[in-house]
């Protein structure tokens, strides 16, 4: 065992969240001859990377740093619309604090017509979940492939969770695919990884989905004076990048104009006029390269991770690896390429052995 010394108590679970492990994998990285790091994320206390952004967002929304200026006050409502780890993490942070949180779920939170474990997860939390409410079929017959139905559920939820809190005083919408402390909340991340490795980080990427992770640790390891070559990592049908290849160059790939057109066309104001964090992540030229892996190769290096190298993780976890090592291979002995596990593999047992890679 590795000495890393203890605490001797902490005086909540919220003091809990960081200061994650980083390992080294050996076996499923033994045929390059870089090093492939993993930052250990999984082991928050709700147990996923999106600890850090829901502690982050809501300690903003206590001092009043949201999108419209509303503070959450004592007794106050939290809501956001989810498809993953956020509605568990949201739950876990103000379950903590004694704010009441609403949740609305995605159809991928649903699986086989019952909650998925991320749901059931949530709801030991004590929050509030429903699914979200669906587009109209006006709106579906309006969108003309998978990319933009998906993305009209997507908006239908952040739609319905703008008039939840447009109608309600004591309701923050925290947002977190356009919240900046979505971002601030996984700086840490970066500037743990920075001691961590004693600042020699080579490589850094992990999946992009409302980008905050990714665009974090890059802006954390930029402030220490560390420019790594920087990684996405989407599924296919990413509503963020339309890509022809396995991997591109971000000069190489398409940017779907789905925003524009559905943002408009369902009538959510707010995302008319603010900047997303995606788009600001495309703004500071980040990153240097997308790779888009299928469900099959996620999964196949996920159920590598658990069986190899004791990780006991789920499918963007497996995907990030996957990338991970397709950058180690073009680099050199002596350099680092650090990822991350977002999180454990429980909270996707009801969909095993088929498990989905989504972001």
């Amino acid at each position: 065992m590795v000495e890393t010394g203890f605490m001797e108590h902490v005086n909540g679970m919220l003091e809990l969240i960081g200061n994650t492990p980083i390992a080294k994998l050996n076996k499923v990285a033994k045929d390059v001859e870089a090093n492939v790091f993993v930052k250990l994320e999984y082991l928050n206390p709700s147990g996923s990377y999106k600890d850090r952004m829901a502690l982050s967002m809501v300690e903003a929304a206590e001092k009043g740093l949201t999108w419209n200026g509303r503070k959450l006050k004592p007794g106050g409502v939290v809501c956001d619309a989810s498809a993953g780890n956020t509605a568990p993490a949201l739950a876990f942070v103000c379950a903590v604090k004694g704010y009441k949180v609403i949740l609305c779920s995605y159809k991928t939170m649903l699986h086989g017509g019952e909650e998925s474990a991320r749901l059931k997860i949530t709801d030991a939390f004590g929050a509030e979940v429903y699914q979200c409410p669906l587009p109209s079929e006006d709106i579906l017959k309006q969108c003309s492939n998978e990319r933009e139905r998906t993305y009209s559920y997507i908006l239908a939820g952040k739609l319905h969770m703008y008039e939840l809190e447009k109608n309600n005083p004591e309701v923050v919408w925290v947002d977190q695919i356009y919240n900046p402390y979505n971002t601030v909340g996984q700086m840490e991340m970066g500037r743990e990884i920075y001691k961590q490795l004693d600042g020699k980080i080579d490589a850094w990427g992990c999946s992009i989905g409302s980008g905050g992770t990714f665009l974090g640790v890059a802006l954390a390891l930029k402030d220490e004076g560390v420019i790594p070559k920087t990684f996405g990592i989407v599924p296919a049908y990413s509503t963020i990048v339309d890509i022809s290849a396995d991997i591109a160059k971000r000069s190489e790939i398409g940017r779907p104009k789905i925003r524009e057109k559905l943002v408009k066309l369902m009538g959510l104001k707010k995302w008319e006029t603010e900047e997303s964090i995606v788009e600001t992540m495309y703004k500071m030229d980040y990153p240097d390269d997308f790779f888009q892996v299928s469900s099959e190769d996620a999964r196949h290096m996920a159920n590598r991770l658990c069986r190899e190298e004791g990780i006991y993780c789920g499918m963007s976890s497996g995907a990030n690896v996957f990338a991970a090592l397709k950058v180690a291979e073009r680099m050199k002995a002596d350099q680092n390429v650090v990822t991350v596990i977002v999180d454990r593999r429980d909270r996707y047992l009801d969909e095993y052995p088929e498990d989905i890679y989504v972001v």
